[in-house]
């Protein structure tokens, strides 16, 4: 993140607005919308981070591109982005404010690792050992065929690795001694 302290407050300021109108799931949706159409039209990045142009004409691009197509109110958080001159913060705010959302709902989110791809069944045994205090797990899964068996973990900054590699490598350093 550029500047992830400057991310959080907006994030923060546009959850607490977004919290008590109750459209916190709504604008997770049209901020990851806004994002998406800003990855596959680079130009556009280009043209609204671009400072020749004038922030007016960007704010005026905005509205056009965007008006109806989400709520006044994420509407008014970019114009104020722009205003800010902030803009090149809205991929940061929007990952704060998933952080915000995942924390309010009791949601973490994780990786796991195999060496082969874990079945639905093996992947909701997995959520349900792992989601303690009523927190929900959301998992991506990734396969790694060179942890050759077992699993590795992450939540945050905690990794349980399982895997036969990490205790063949603990095996082959008790050797050494």
């Amino acid at each position: 993140m550029k500047n992830a302290v400057v991310a959080k407050r907006y994030a923060e300021a546009l959850y607490s607005v977004a919290g008590k109108g109750g459209q916190a799931d709504s604008v997770e949706q049209e901020l990851a919308g806004i994002l998406d159409v800003f990855k596959s039209h680079p130009e556009l990045t280009n043209i609204l981070e671009h400072p020749g142009i004038s922030i007016d004409a960007k704010k005026k691009q905005v509205t056009e591109l965007f008006k109806g197509r989400v709520s006044d109110l994420v509407l008014n958080f970019l114009n104020l982005l722009f205003d800010s001159r902030r803009q090149d913060a809205l991929t940061d705010v929007y990952t704060a404010f998933v952080e915000l959302s995942d924390a309010a709902k009791g949601r973490i989110k994780g990786e796991v690792e195999s060496a082969v791809p874990l079945s639905d069944e093996e992947l909701n045994e997995l959520k349900s050992k792992l989601g303690a205090n009523g927190q929900q797990v959301e998992f991506t899964t990734k396969v790694n065929p060179d942890l050759i068996g077992g699993l590795r973990v992450r939540i945050g900054d905690r990794v349980l690795d399982y895997s036969v590699s990490s205790q063949l490598n603990r095996f082959r350093q008790t050797l050494k001694y």
